[in-house]
C-alpha cells in the first residue's frame, strides 16, 4: 500500500520530547516514531477478542472539570471487569489511575473507549493479555 502524507497537530511539549528522543538515539525521525506509536496503538486496540486480564493505566489532569467523579462513575459501570484500582498523585495537576481488569476483552475495550472520551484524560495505556490461550 502506498504511504500517504498527513498533517498532525503536536503540542509543543510533546514535540520537545520527540526531538530529545531523536537527539539521544540519532536513529529515528518524528515520522518514524509516530508510525511506531500508531502500530502499537492499533495492535492494542484489536487484540482483545478473548478472556483477558491486566491493567488500564490512565494519566489525567484532575483540575479539568469533574474528571474524578466521572472516572468513578465509569468504574462503577464496569464492576464486572474491574477487580481494583489504585490512584497516584503524579504532581500538583496530574494523577495516575491504575485499574486492574479481568474479563472478556470486548468489555475491557469498551471501558477503555469510555475512559478516552473524558475531557482531562491525557493518556490511556492498557496492558492486557489473553488468559484463555
Amino acid at each position: 500500500m502506498k504511504p500517504r502524507k498527513v498533517g498532525v497537530y503536536i503540542p509543543s511539549d510533546i514535540e520537545a520530547s520527540l526531538e530529545k528522543m531523536i537527539q539521544e538515539k540519532r536513529t529515528r525521525s518524528i515520522s518514524q516514531i509516530i508510525q511506531e506509536a500508531l502500530r502499537l496503538y492499533i495492535s492494542e486496540e484489536t487484540e482483545l477478542n478473548c478472556e483477558a486480564a491486566g491493567f488500564v493505566n490512565v494519566l489525567y489532569n484532575h483540575e479539568i472539570g469533574e474528571i474524578d467523579a466521572e472516572l468513578t462513575d465509569i468504574q462503577h459501570d464496569y464492576l464486572d471487569v474491574i477487580m481494583s484500582s489504585s490512584h497516584m498523585h503524579v504532581d500538583k495537576e496530574k494523577c495516575l489511575l491504575s485499574i486492574a481488569v479481568k474479563g472478556h476483552g470486548s468489555r475491557i475495550k469498551d471501558l477503555i473507549s469510555k475512559l478516552r472520551l473524558l475531557r482531562g484524560i491525557m493518556l490511556v495505556k492498557p496492558v492486557t493479555i489473553c488468559t484463555d490461550l
